[in-house]
């Protein structure tokens, strides 16, 4: 009976600690599974990206610049032609507002960003032009610019009459030097200016490269066509017979 009743007991210490034993890793695998839980955080949203904004780029101001002027061309066609008021195109070029263009010659066109300016009511309505007939030449000489001053000597050749190309035409001094014009079209009422230096020729202004200067006060020179005649003469003012 005592071993019976002593192996019972000890059954059930065995059973008390089983169970015991259960309820520990049970308990483990509870703190296990919060300590898991807890570690494991929700990552935070991502910051919302601000708009960004490209800058619009810095416009290029525009340079003032030149412009030819063409058969049928007025002061007021050109400044609507290139966005100017017709008052900033006289102010650039000092004109005024009677003022005649002629083809060929050369206006600074003005930059603006300001509104147009409103035009000048005309005092009175302009001449009509008149056309010289057709093939007529009239060249003359306007003036000869400081004779003997290499630096600023020059002939001013203006054009009263039709439209002429002087490619070939000849200037000839006393002492026989020769300037021979580059393809040029002088058009009516179109002046251009022969210098005696060095320089880059334009439409208004062509240079005849010599080192020295060419013209004497008193001296007589001649423009000849490229046939080799005579269509007129001319004297170089500041002679001793006064002219």
């Amino acid at each position: 009976m005592r071993k019976e009743g002593a192996l019972s007991a000890k059954m059930s210490r065995r059973w008390l600690w089983g169970i015991g034993l259960n309820a520990l890793a049970a308990c483990g695998a509870l703190i296990a599974a919060m300590w898991v839980v807890n570690r494991i955080q929700p990552l935070p949203p991502l910051p919302t990206p601000r708009p960004t904004f490209t800058p619009a780029p810095t416009p290029t101001p525009r340079q003032p610049f030149t412009y030819t002027v063409q058969p049928g061309d007025t002061l007021l066609a050109i400044a609507t032609r290139f966005e100017v008021s017709l008052n900033e195109l006289l102010q650039a070029n000092g004109l005024s507002a009677e003022a005649l263009i002629y083809p060929g010659q050369v206006l600074w066109i003005p930059v603006s960003d300001l509104p147009p300016l409103p035009l000048p009511t005309p005092t009175a309505a302009p001449t009509p032009f008149h056309a010289p007939a057709s093939g007529e030449i009239r060249l003359r000489i306007l003036e000869v610019k400081a004779p003997g001053d290499l630096a600023s000597e020059a002939l001013v050749l203006a054009n009263e009459g039709a439209t002429i190309s002087l490619a070939g035409w000849r200037i000839r001094d006393e002492e026989g030097n020769i300037f021979t014009f580059p393809a040029l079209t002088l058009w009516t009422h179109g002046v251009v200016t022969v210098h005696t230096r060095d320089g880059a020729n334009t439409a208004m202004d062509l240079y005849w490269g010599r080192a020295e200067a060419v013209w004497r006060p008193g001296e007589r020179g001649t423009l000849e066509d490229p046939q080799g005649k005579l269509v007129l003469e001319f004297r170089v003012p500041g002679g001793s017979d006064g002219r």
